[in-house]
């Protein structure tokens, strides 16, 4: 019986060797885990150094040679904006605040629990590097207003809006009220850090809450007939 013969190109439909295979691209889930492990370093990094960061650091923190980082990534300002873009404020959540209470105590923990965020590790390492890069702000300009208005205004718009409709706060414009409110937290969190430069040393974060709180509400108190 004669031998079954072959082709010089082989069986077409024959899957090429594992070695081939390696030395291609990386599949799909080698792909996605060389991803996560460049995403992870970058936040890691931006935490710690902020912009002293570089490409060769985020590569030797996820364990990887520069050319997988540099393939994904040409420069270090593509891939923090990527990963606060993609991974800090799209999982932003709405401030969670105590709703017992009267609507000041409610008001006084919405911005004890704002002032909280603001100041955490990832909200001061994004702060940082806007402040040495304004081309960040430009980039995401768009994806930060989003984040802050569900973050940070739209709860306290419904805090407000509560108050309003119960006669518990004297508020006009909701809208504009809540602008200063998240406008002084905000303020209150720049002022904090150059406290120890060119301030004395002040109130806790809560009595700072409680204080901005209680100056605001002068204001908005019922007044009587």
């Amino acid at each position: 019986m004669d031998e079954p013969t072959h082709s010089a190109g082989g069986d077409a439909g024959a899957a090429p060797p594992a070695d081939a295979r390696s030395r291609g691209r990386p599949r799909l889930r080698e792909a996605a885990a060389i991803d996560a492990a460049i995403r992870a370093a970058a936040l890691d990094m931006l935490l710690e150094h902020g912009e002293a960061a570089t490409l060769n650091a985020v590569a030797q923190a996820a364990g990887l040679s520069r050319k997988s980082v540099y393939a994904r990534f040409s420069n270090k300002a593509d891939l923090f904006i990527s990963v606060i873009r993609d991974d800090l404020l799209q999982d932003k959540q709405p401030v969670e605040y105590s709703t017992t209470g009267t609507a000041e105590d409610r008001l006084a923990s919405y911005v004890e629990a704002a002032f909280l965020l603001v100041n955490a590790p990832k909200a001061r390492a994004i702060q940082r590097l806007l402040a040495v890069n304004p081309n960040y702000i430009a980039a995401l300009k768009v994806q930060m207003h989003k984040a802050t208005r569900r973050h940070f205004f739209e709860p306290l718009i419904a805090l407000l809006e509560e108050a309003r409709r119960t006669g518990a706060l004297a508020i006009v414009d909701v809208e504009a009220t809540a602008t200063v409110i998240i406008t002084l937290i905000f303020a209150e969190t720049v002022h904090r850090s150059h406290e120890d430069a060119f301030f004395p040393p002040r109130r806790t974060l809560t009595e700072q809450a409680r204080f901005i709180t209680e100056l605001m509400l002068r204001g908005l108190r019922p007044r009587a007939e």
